[in-house]
């Protein structure tokens, strides 16, 4: 029987999306637990996140995320336009991510869906960028990852 899926938005910093497309790809080619396909690389960064729990998630000292608007505005050039994208996350994993969502919420720690994906994608990011010696490769915008990628680990 297949798993159920939930097509969910996010609302991207594009520089965000930008850097989590090329930590998914660096993280294809050289980390041997990651799955293949940008979908189940957001699976398994939301994994992560989830298992960091409530105090784990708080103690990251992220920084706050840009504050995004629909398009650029010269007169308030600190907004940046946001990227609206579409997801279909397993229903599961959703129902995790809303407890967590909550929970958080409890402990004093209030993040939206865009954000809570933001924060998971923002350490996946770090740790990827960490093993890359800080350097990511670069993923021009326009181009399309693959949809079905061999899994070519280097390690």
């Amino acid at each position: 029987m297949a798993d159920s899926r939930v097509s969910v938005g996010a609302w991207w910093d594009p520089e965000i999306w930008s850097r989590a497309r090329a930590a998914y790809m660096y993280d294809l080619d050289n980390h041997p637990g990651v799955p293949a396909g940008f979908i189940q690389w957001l699976h398994w960064v939301i994994e992560l996140h989830l298992n960091r729990g409530v105090a784990g998630r708080a103690s990251l000292q992220l920084q706050p995320r840009r504050e995004l608007a629909a398009r650029s505005d010269p007169e308030h050039p600190e907004k940046v336009a946001g990227l609206t994208r579409h997801h279909l996350l397993r229903s599961d994993l959703l129902k995790d991510l809303d407890h967590a969502i909550e929970a958080d919420r409890q402990a004093q720690q209030y993040r939206t869906r865009s954000t809570w994906l933001h924060d998971a994608v923002v350490m996946a990011i770090s740790d990827a960028e960490q093993r890359a010696g800080g350097q990511l490769p670069e993923i021009p915008d326009g181009v399309r990852l693959p949809n079905q990628p061999t899994k070519t680990c280097n390690r």
